[in-house]
């Protein structure tokens, strides 16, 4: 092998690192201006939260609330089950931490509505914890008026992909939550990225919270900065990656 080969090899190699290295690290160029509004994806462990939590204001983190047992399971509907409690994971915080958080109730809908609502008033009310540093997102908005009225944040978690319907299929949805925005006009909408022009055309002046979760390198980074520029956009997720309790 030549000098000269051997110089490209050992520079892609490096470059290639340093790519890695900035795909981990929690400080992105287009993020620049607003950290405050940038949370971290998916923290269902407590190291995850403990470590995200050095870096960003809030996390967002998925539940599973079991009927039968009461509690809830800090977990994602694809992926198996550590027995964390959402009890335990908050009793991880110092008495006066207070993080910001985004509650993805996977189950939650108007039939379990009133009981999850009670284990979340008692969880938090023995901590003292400020109910709107808790934004509580469901696919079934009807779940939320309750969650409302006590105070939490709420978001109606939007139907996938708007942008690939025909345009007669999209008026329908676009129709669908306009009357859901207008029965409960304090609720937020939460959605992909990928939707965010199609919202912004249609709900302007709504609280948005979007996630943004791409690859090593972000090919929508005009897109995020953009996100990140309006107003309306509380909250932007973004992937963030840990060594140990990466779920």
């Amino acid at each position: 092998m030549s000098k000269k080969t051997k110089f490209r090899v050992a520079i892609t190699v490096v470059l290639l690192i340093l790519l890695f290295l900035y795909h981990l690290s929690p400080y992105k160029l287009e993020f620049l201006g607003h950290y405050d509004k940038v949370w971290a994806h998916r923290a269902n462990s407590t190291e995850k939260l403990h470590s995200a939590l050095q870096y960003f204001e809030g996390v967002e983190l998925d539940l599973i609330y079991d009927t039968e047992g009461g509690f809830f399971d800090v977990n994602h509907l694809t992926s198996e089950s550590v027995g964390l409690k959402f009890e335990e994971y908050i009793d991880t915080l110092d008495k006066t931490q207070y993080p910001l958080l985004w509650l993805d109730i996977k189950n939650l809908n108007k039939d379990v509505a009133n009981d999850i609502l009670d284990k979340l008033l008692r969880i938090f009310s023995k901590r003292n914890y400020p109910l709107n540093n808790i934004l509580i997102e469901t696919r079934y908005a009807n779940a939320l008026p309750i969650f409302t009225k006590e105070g939490f944040k709420t978001s109606y978690y939007l139907p996938y992909d708007l942008r690939k319907r025909d345009e007669e299929k999209l008026q329908v949805v676009i129709q669908k939550i306009k009357k859901t925005l207008k029965e409960q006009p304090d609720i937020g909408i939460s959605t992909n990225h990928k939707d965010y022009h199609i919202i912004k055309e249609h709900f302007p002046n709504r609280r948005k919270y979007i996630w943004v979760l791409v690859p090593m390198i972000n090919i929508d980074f005009f897109t995020t900065k953009e996100i990140l520029r309006d107003e309306k956009v509380e909250v932007v997720l973004v992937n963030y990656n840990v060594l140990k309790g990466n779920r």
